[in-house]
């Protein structure tokens, strides 16, 4: 047997946790090597004739995670769909939505034309969806879904997973994720929320993870330039960069700048707290059992804490101040109670993986 796993890796370290998290446990419940597993990058790009030929040889092409069940699926997020399923069959490993309403969630006509057409193979029981909204979409449209958590849930611990939280901790080493690019409001936010943790844990080591890249995110010396109202975000995010960048210089934060690969999940899997915007911080530090706050910022952040059972986790809209605050109580509260606030987390992921499993293993 042959296998594609289709996905989504560019730049973003998320993306290449996804990929390669789906990779591993393809290897591990099907029983093929890594050789035997084709990898093809199709968010949002046509796919030339030779990288359909090569998938046609494979046996089954699993998409893998990622915010993928957008509105405009097909073809927007996916233009290659059609002729990959053309040359063999397709299975959805976990994608999620991307969306603030679920009640306004409505996927295009040729979009859940396609989604049809997954779901009427013989070999696919269901719709794979990383979080419980996803889900709920998908029924909604007549589609019938399960959650199968990301891939990434996944990564660490084994099969099956089972991570454990601390009872109680001092906490030394402390991981932030960072905010979305060119966003005022969270910009401002992640300011008050590293100066928070820097005055709450002046021992511990802060380090501030860059998925997309530090480049990409612009977290350097800033170069002046006119304002222009019509481009006002951008102005008012290169002011806040450059407030941070003194910041850092300051306080010495570390950084890291983590994009291009899967490794940085191995900083959440040894640190003793992650606090910040990443969803894809949230996760790999859960699968490995350590502690994590989220700032959520819009439906995928809401998603994963409601499907995983963390509520100690914050709507970052709310304000400047007020979802940095919560996050200082919960983490405090946690901190006091054990860590209770995760008590249902290794069951939630647990519950995924069967569903993950029995997935891969009916399409197989």
């Amino acid at each position: 047997m042959k296998y594609t796993v289709l996905h989504g890796a560019k730049e973003n370290c998320g993306d290449f946790l996804i990929r390669d998290a789906a990779t591993d446990f393809l290897k591990y419940h099907t029983d093929v090597s890594e050789k035997e597993i084709n990898s093809v990058d199709i968010v949002r790009k046509e796919l030339s004739e030779s990288q359909i030929d090569t998938i046609a040889e494979t046996d089954v092409a699993f998409l893998a995670g990622g915010p993928g069940y957008q509105q405009n699926f097909y073809p927007g997020t996916y233009p290659a769909l059609d002729d990959i399923l053309d040359v063999t069959s397709v299975v959805l490993l976990g994608p999620g939505w991307k969306g603030q309403s679920e009640d306004e969630y409505k996927f295009t006509n040729d979009s859940l034309k396609i989604l049809e057409q997954i779901i009427d193979q013989p070999s696919v029981p269901f719709l794979g969806a990383r979080d419980l909204p996803s889900v709920r979409i998908l029924q909604n449209h007549g589609l019938p879904a399960e959650l199968t958590g990301c891939p990434g849930w996944y990564k660490y611990n084994g099969f099956p997973p089972n991570p454990k939280f601390p009872s109680g901790t001092d906490i030394e080493t402390i991981l932030v994720s960072t905010p979305p690019k060119n966003s005022p409001r969270h910009l401002a936010q992640f300011i008050i929320l590293i100066r928070m943790l820097a005055s709450e844990f002046p021992d511990a080591k802060i380090t501030l993870v860059f998925h997309r890249g530090m480049e990409d995110q612009a977290f350097k010396p800033v170069i002046a330039r006119p304002w222009n109202p019509r481009t006002w975000k951008a102005n008012i995010s290169s002011l806040l960069y450059g407030v941070l960048n003194r910041i850092l210089q300051r306080d010495q934060f570390e950084q890291y700048d983590a994009a291009g690969s899967s490794d940085f999940a191995q900083g959440y899997f040894d640190a003793d707290l992650h606090v910040g915007y990443r969803v894809h911080a949230h996760i790999p530090s859960l699968s490995a059992g350590t502690p994590s706050f989220l700032i959520q910022i819009d439906g995928r952040g809401t998603g994963v804490s409601e499907s995983l059972g963390t509520d100690a986790d914050v709507f970052g809209q709310n304000g400047l101040y007020g979802p940095i605050q919560e996050i200082k109580e919960n983490i405090d509260s946690n901190l006091q109670n054990g860590f209770s606030d995760f008590n249902e987390v290794g069951g939630n992921i647990q519950n995924g993986y069967e569903n993950m499993k029995t997935l891969v293993r009916d399409s197989t």
